[in-house]
Order: C-alpha cells, then structure tokens, then sequence
C-alpha cells in the first residue's frame, strides 16, 4: 500500500516535469529572441526589421496542445519585461507590444490548425500554404494593426510606417523562424541519430559552405563591396541562393527552413550594420525592399521543399508499400501447405523479419487459453540484446491491454502516457519493461480472439500512422489464420489419435462406414469378428468393401439376421433412424454365440454410420441362469403362498366333497324305493358332476401355481384373472375374515402374458394386503382391487388396503430382495412380483392412501383375437 501511495504522488510531478521544462525553454528562447530583435532594429524605429519572439511564441503554440497555451505564454512574460523594460518606454508600451505580440502568435496558431491536417507538418504544398496563410501573414497583419496603434499613441511615431515596418518584420520572421524552431524541437534529434553517415556529413558540409559564405560576406568592406556592385539586392542572395537550393533538395522542409534561417539573418544583419553593400545608416526603402524580397523568395522555396518532400515521401511510401506487399505475400505463402507441427519455427521466423521491416525492437505474439482467461507470450522476438519477455499471463500485467484485445480493439500509443486513468497498471508495467511505444492487434478468426500481435520499442518513442496499422491489420489476419489452422489441425491429429487409441482398445469389432455403406476404418477385433451373415462367401469384410451391400447379398442367400441388418444399418445412414441395434445368434466352432449389432450416425458433412458388433454370449448366459433362477424363486414362492392356502384350500376342496357324499346318499335312498324318482335322480347326479368339477377346477389351480413350466405368453383378460384370483382365496378371506372387493373396468382389459406369473402377482399382493389389515377390525377388513383403461394403451391395476400402510421412505424399498416387513418373511415376494411385470413390459409401484396402502402395476393394452 505504501509503495502504491508513493507512486500516485509522484506522478503528478513526474508529468508536470516536460511542461515545466519547456516553459523554462520558451522564456529562454524569448529573451534571446528579443534581443536578437533589438540588435536589429534602426532606431529611433521601435519595430525591429526582423522580431523574432512573435515567431517563437507561434512556434510553441504549433507544437503544443491548446489546453496549455496559457501557460507558455505567461512563460514569455518574464522574459518579455526583462529583454524590453530596459530599452522601451513607457512601461505600458511594454505591456502593450507583450499583449500583440501573443495576440500574433494566437491568430497564427489557431487559423493553422483550422487550414491543416497537421499543424506542425511543412512537408506537403497544402500544409504549408496553411501555415504561410495563417500563421504568415494573417497572424502578422491583424495583430500590426494594434501594435501600431500603440506606438503611434505613445511614442508619436508615424503610424502607417510603424505598422509597415512591424508586418514586413513579422511576415519574414515567422516565414523563417517557425519551420526551423518546429523542426529542432520535434524531429531534428531523431533525424541526427537515425541518419546515415552519408547525410550527417552532407549536412556537415552544407553547413560549413553556409558558414563560410556568410564570413565572406561580412568580412568583405563596404567600399569594396559597393565597388563590386554586391549593395544591390539581388547579389547578397547570388551568394546564398545555391546552398539554399540544396538545402531544399538534399533535406526537404527542414534544410530548406534551416538555410534560409542563415540567409535571412546575414541578409538583416548586413543590413543594420552597413555590411555586404548596405549604407549606413541603411535607407528605409532599401530595408523595406530586403524584407520583401526574402519573404516573396522564403514562399516557393518553402512550396519547393514541401513538394520534394512529399514526392520523396511518395516514392519512400510506394517502396515501402512494394516491400509490403513482397513481405505480406512471402508470409501468406509461408503458412501455404505447411504442417501444423512445423508451425512454430516458421511463426518466429517471420516476427524476427517482421521486427527488421518495421524497425521495432520487439514483435511478440500472444495466443489466449482455451477458457478464455489465459493470456501468454507463445513467440516473440527481439532485437540484439534485448532480453525476453515473461511467458506469464499478460491478463495480470496488462488488464487494460488484454481487454480491449479480447473486444477485438488494437491497442495504439506513440508513449505510454497517453494511456487512459484506467490502463493505470499497463502503465507500470510499460515503465518497468522500458516499453515507450506499442501497437497491439487483436488476431480474430472464426469468429473468435486467438491471441495478439503485438510491435513495441523501447526507450524511443514511435508513431503509427494509419497506413501502418492498416497493413499490420493485414499481418495480423495472416497469423490468425494460420494460428486458427495449427489450432484445428493440432486437435485433429489430437483427436485423430484419440480415436484411433480408442478402437485399438475396444474389445468390440467396429467398423467405419462412410455415407454409401463402404468401410473406411476398423479396428483390430473387427479383422477377426466373422459372425455368420458377415461371412460373404468367404470374402474379406476390410476397408473399401460395401458392408451395406454385403449384409443384402447375405439376406439373399437367406443368412438368418442378415436383413434386419441390412434395413437397420440402411436407415440410420439415410437419418430415418436416430440409431439401431438389436441381438442375433451365430453359431461358431465352440457352439452357439451371441452377438449385439450396434448402428449410430457419424456426425460428419457426408454422412455415414460406425457399425459395432459386441460378443454378448457370458450376457446372453448369465440372462438365462437369471432367468431360470428367477423362475425357481418364483416357483418356491408359490409353493410357498400355497402352503399358506392350506386350510382355505382344504374348504375349497371340502366343500365339493361333502356336497357329492351328501348327494351320492341321497341318491342311494332314493334307489331303496319301489319306484325311485327318476327326475330327482338326475338332479342329484348333475349336483355331482357340478360338485366333482368345483374340486378338480381347484386342484388343477393348485396344479398349475405349483408346476414348473417356461412361461407361456398368450392373450389375457386381466379382469377374469382378477376374479379367478378371488374365487381362489374365497375361503382364506371368510378364514380371516375379510372380504375383497372388485372394481374392474367395464370393458375387457386385454394383456398379453403368462396367465400362471400374473396370478402369482395377484396372489401375492392380495396376501399381503389380507396380512396387513390382519390387526385392524373386522367391519375395516375390506382389500379393494380396481382395474381402468384410461389412456386406451395400458390397463391400470391397483390393490388398496385398510391397513396402516407403510412406513415413510419405504415406498421403493420394499421391491428390493430380502427387504420385509414380517417376521416370518423372505423378502422375495415383491422383488419377484416387480420381475414377472418389467418382463411383461409394465412397471410397479407402491402409495400411502388415506386408508392404508396401494400397490399399483400397469401393463400394456393388448388388441383382443379373434372371436
């Protein structure tokens, strides 16, 4: 915390330190000026012939942002009083020529910003006409009019005369003055450092010819000069004007301003001083006509150097656009039918020549986390001796950055300064790494942020023109294509490799099937898997055979299985089928085996389908020893359930028995008789018969409950199962004491099953419903069973009783094996009762009534036979 205080107060006066700097410079440069300008200056005239204050003012305010004028200006002012107090009087004439000359450079300042596209530029014809128009001559020619009013008022001079002697003055100082001082304050610096040895020392040279015209010039006396007609005023610039041309030509605007700089101070100089053919003192009109003339000759010679400088720009910019191209087309192709896996060379590659075009010392090249919150440094490279960057996560050290990537904004700074209040953290990490200048692009493709790209200098700033991040926009589309393909295809082979790891593993025979049927993949187990429809006449079932093709030529030889197959495999491939599967025997050398078919859909632009056949034998075996075992459990549950009918059984069969007895005595009393009653008779044998049928429906229900036999699925009513169910219990629930009531549906519910399995449930739950009220009163033992057909597809049965229900929580529990609630109970019951329905394609469940306990099953509807 103390560190982030320290840092958040010292900022401020870090900022505030180039301000004050170039405050302290403009006053310097002012008070220099203005006794420059009092050197020049023919009194008793108080408009110097050449005032170069005004210019430097107008200069600063060229180079500076508007909001902080104010404050250069007020740097002028001490200097303004020091330099002029002293020379000029009254004090107000002081203030006043203060108040026009930052008038001057106000107007010129501001109607060069509204003219041009770039104030501070002199390197294009329209540029600089802004600048003559604005800051040349308006800038001169209002403010004259004011500091002329002021002279004339206080010091009598003629007015008209002072206001010519201050506008010519100020039009040539600000024609000379501005360019020159704009160019060593921003460009002269970076031009020096970065320039060939061969154009510092063409700079040398013209600057020493520069030097030694004007020691010519000056040393030469008057009279001689006079003698050698150098006093006319075309001559001193004979002398000056060749090295002024090449100033323009070799160096554009900015040799150009320099030389014509030296001109016109030797020129002015010569003139005050009665140098180089001037008389002394000089006569006004010979003044009047030098400033003219070099002012009318600064003009072209500006225009001049601005239309080298842009056709040279232009030639520099179409070289450099050529070379572009070439580099972009050589980074396009580079990606061209390159592996993904060779990638990674060729990426760092072509930052390092990347890096070397644009002249930056470090390229790097971001790629973002498959999640998303993962920035990081993937390639990077730099310039001789600059160490590496961190791989960390650029998300920590640079927020601000990384966001406006993510937005797929570029990230544009000449200097980190100019960074917003909330990139406060990319800030102290710029200072730290030494970074002053970045272009960051975003790499977009698919619709997506895979990285950045990211162009930096250190310690030197840079600009970047439009043009420039146009065409790194460019780059940055080829690196994310080609990043975007390494990506897809990186996880293709990933994938690739996945899947085939994964066949080889399965112990299932598979096979890729492509949209016609043909195989384009198997794996090992499929080259061994040959069931007997997949034989083919002895043909081997491998890659580039039509599996589909070969399963109907096997259904035409009559293949068992072969044609379901056939149609399945058919189906998903022409999408009618989300899937299919189904089982099949197939007999082999070892004895009969089963196998599961599996079709599903391949989810590729083409279509197609993976066939899998999986050796379901130990299953198929372990389902029928489940299954036979499940049988047996049901067969001793029976037995079981019957063992508790004994005593109703023993009525039931009671019943029949002594009504037969009864009626065979009967029968034999009324043969005693003379003439026996023949219709009588007949009554009592058919009371027999009804009797001897009664016992042996009873014994062959017994018989059929007890006997073990496989199941036999025939047509059912459910609701005269029901009832023959009661009749069987008829005497158990007069033993206990209960009664059952029937609430059956008023049609026919019609199933299809084993008419033995569903009496065992029946039986079951009625039982249990009987033992559950066995505590409850008498008038309160009544075991309700309903039967409904509601949906017209299942038929509804359920067992209510008026017991005192089950516990909470218990609802599924009690269809788990060995799970029961009586003392004397296995457990088995229910759990089988829950098979035999789930193997008839229904389900069961059990509820908490208001009366006691409800256990429900539902089966579905079967269409009646034929009658």
């Amino acid at each position: 915390m103390v560190a982030v205080a320290v840092s958040r107060d010292t900022a401020p006066r870090l900022s505030a330190l180039p301000i004050v700097g170039a405050a302290l410079a403009v006053c310097l440069g002012y008070f220099i000026g203005a006794n420059i300008g009092f050197i020049l200056r023919l009194p008793p005239a108080t408009p110097s012939i050449l005032w170069p204050p005004n210019s430097i003012l107008t200069a600063t305010l060229l180079l500076a942002a508007p909001r902080r004028w104010w404050i250069y200006l007020l740097a002028a002012l001490p200097a303004h009083l020091v330099a002029e107090l002293p020379v000029l009087s009254p004090a107000s004439l002081v203030y006043l020529l203060f108040a026009t000359n930052c008038l001057e450079a106000l107007i010129g300042a501001t109607a060069v910003r509204i003219l041009s596209d770039s104030p501070g530029s002199f390197d294009t014809l329209p540029r600089v006409s802004a600048f003559v128009v604005g800051a040349g001559l308006l800038g001169p020619f209002l403010s004259s009019f004011v500091d002329a009013w002021a002279v004339a008022e206080l010091t009598h001079e003629p007015y008209w005369l002072v206001w010519q002697t201050r506008f010519f003055s100020n039009v040539l100082a600000e024609l000379v003055l501005v360019p020159a001082i704009v160019f060593v304050a921003r460009d002269a610096w970076a031009r020096v450092r970065h320039a060939r040895v061969m154009r510092r020392i063409e700079a040398a040279l013209l600057g020493v010819a520069l030097a030694s015209v004007t020691v010519a010039y000056v040393a030469v006396p008057a009279a001689e000069a006079r003698r050698l007609m150098l006093g006319s005023l075309d001559a001193p610039v004979a002398f000056f004007i060749p090295f002024v041309l090449w100033g323009t030509v070799r160096f554009g605007p900015a040799g150009a301003s320099l030389s014509l700089l030296v001109t016109t101070l030797v020129m002015v100089w010569g003139a005050t001083h009665g140098q180089g053919g001037f008389s002394v003192p000089p006569s006004s009109d010979s003044v009047l006509l030098l400033q003219i003339s070099l002012a009318v000759s600064t003009i072209p010679i500006l225009a001049l150097a601005a239309l080298i400088e842009e056709r040279w720009r232009d030639r520099i910019a179409l070289a450099n656009r050529l070379r572009f191209e070439e580099l972009l087309a050589r980074l396009s192709g580079a990606f061209v039918h390159l592996a993904s896996n060779r990638m990674d060379e060729v990426f760092q590659t072509w930052l390092g020549r990347l890096g070397e075009f644009l002249n930056v010392d470090r390229v790097m090249l971001f790629r973002l986390s498959e999640d998303g919150r993962v920035f990081t440094v993937s390639h990077e490279w730099a310039a001789l001796g600059m160490a590496p960057m961190s791989t960390d996560n650029m998300s920590v050290s640079f927020p601000w950055s990384v966001r406006q990537l993510r937005r797929e904004q570029p990230v544009v700074f000449r200097d980190a300064g100019e960074l917003p209040e909330e990139a406060r953290v990319d800030r102290e990490s710029l200072e730290a790494m030494d970074i002053t200048s970045n272009l960051a692009l975003p790499l977009v493709a698919a619709g997506r942020v895979m990285g950045g790209l990211s162009l930096v200098t250190v310690k030197r700033r840079r600009s970047w023109p439009d043009e420039t991040v146009g065409r790194m926009q460019l780059v940055a589309e080829v690196f994310a294509n080609a990043l975007a393909r390494k990506v897809s295809e990186d996880a293709l082979r990933s994938s690739e490799l996945m899947k085939s790891a994964i066949l080889a593993s399965l112990n299932s025979s598979v096979a890729v099937l492509d949209g016609r049927g043909q195989i384009i993949e198997v794996n090992r187990v499929w080259e061994r898997f040959t069931p007997d429809f997949n034989q083919s006449g002895g043909l081997e079932i491998g890659v580039g055979r039509n599996y589909l093709s070969l399963c109907r030529e096997a259904s035409r030889r009559g293949e068992a299985h072969a044609g379901d197959a056939a149609v399945g495999i058919e189906a998903v491939l022409e999408g009618r089928q989300a899937w299919f599967t189904f089982e099949y025997p197939a007999g082999a050398g070892t004895g009969e085996r089963w196998y599961a078919m599996s079709v599903v859909p391949l989810h590729r632009m083409d279509g197609g389908a993976v066939v899998s056949n999986t050796d379901i034998t130990e299953r198929k075996r372990a389902e029928l020893e489940a299954q036979r075992s499940r049988q047996e459990l049901a067969h001793v549950t029976r037995v079981s359930a019957m063992g508790e009918l004994t005593a109703s059984l023993a009525h039931e069969l009671n019943q029949p028995l002594t009504g037969i007895l009864s009626n065979a005595q009967a029968a034999r009393r009324l043969l005693e008789v003379a003439k026996p009653d023949l219709d009588e008779l007949r009554s009592i044998l058919r009371d027999i018969i009804d009797d001897d049928r009664r016992a042996a429906d009873v014994i062959q229900r017994m018989r059929d409950l007890l006997r073990k036999s496989e199941p036999e699925m025939t047509l059912l009513d459910l609701n005269a199962l029901v009832r023959d169910v009661r009749r069987l219990l008829g005497s158990d629930t007069v033993i206990r004491d209960v009664s059952i009531a029937l609430d059956l549906d008023a049609g026919q519910a019609m199933v299809t099953g084993d008419r033995v399995q569903l009496e065992q449930v029946l039986l079951n739950l009625l039982l249990n419903a009987m033992e559950a009220m066995s505590e409850q009163p008498g008038a309160d033992r009544t075991v309700v069973v309903r039967t409904r057909s509601s949906d017209g597809h299942t038929v509804l049965t359920s067992v209510e009783d008026s017991g005192p229900g089950l516990r909470h929580g218990t609802q599924q529990m009690v269809f788990e094996p060995f799970y029961t609630t009586k003392r004397t109970g296995m457990g088995m019951g229910l759990a089988i009762a829950r098979s035999i329905i789930e193997a008839h394609g229904g389900s069961i469940w059990a509820e908490n009534t208001g009366r006691g306990a409800t256990f429900l099953f539902r089966l579905p509807l079967s269409p009646p036979g034929p009658a």
